[in-house]
């Protein structure tokens, strides 16, 4: 008898790992918070039902949003003022100066092609400032691995052409150095959308 309530336990252990595992780069507490707008599901902002790139118009006017408040992550309180149809100021009236001659960055090079080594996994560790979330980078061992806030650690998988490929999501990650060889942003490529995010920390 004992042994059939622990098989029956581990059933539902295994049930309950499933289900979660089953979430991918999309930011769950966004969803929860978004129910009092009319959300249902991720495709409240997302084109995708498990979310990540590409955004609908309501997705991309929080990141426009998030880029013309200058505020580290989106809040979903501002869909509060959002309505369909209307485009937000790229930045607010403040910074409408133009920009100094100072201010042009250099282009920077890519990672090198050819299978990343995992001796330089420690270059990619740190935090990226993505549009909707900052990604952690983590290394462990000989593996690397990338972490949205609120959700689960996926491993970052090297590609032949020095990329990195996430399977759960169907995305691909290239890390991108300065002149001097520092990785300085991190480039996002996932169901047909390109996102770039600076290296914060």
């Amino acid at each position: 008898m004992k042994s059939i309530k622990v098989l029956v336990a581990v059933i539902f252990i295994a049930a309950i790992v499933v289900a979660l595992s089953s979430q991918t780069f999309g930011y769950p507490p966004f969803l929860v918070k978004a129910k009092k707008f009319g959300a249902k599901d991720c495709t409240f902002c997302h084109v995708d039902p498990d979310g990540g790139p590409p955004w609908n118009d309501r997705g991309k006017w929080l990141i426009t949003e998030k880029e013309r408040r200058g505020a580290e992550t989106v809040d979903v309180e501002w869909l509060a003022d959002y309505k369909p149809g209307k485009v937000a100021d790229p930045k607010p009236a403040d910074s409408a100066k133009p920009p100094d001659k100072d201010d042009k960055k250099p282009s920077t090079p890519a990672a090198p092609a050819g299978k990343a080594d995992p001796k330089t996994f420690d270059d990619y560790v740190g935090e990226y400032e993505l549009p909707m979330f900052t990604l952690v980078v983590t290394h462990e061992g000989d593996k690397l691995f990338g972490q949205p806030p609120g959700d689960r650690k996926e491993e970052l998988r090297p590609e032949e052409d020095g990329t990195f490929s996430v399977t759960n999501v169907n995305a691909t990650l290239k890390f991108v150095r300065d002149e001097k060889g520092k990785v300085i942003e991190l480039q996002v490529k996932a169901n047909g959308e390109e996102m770039k995010g600076k290296k914060i920390k």
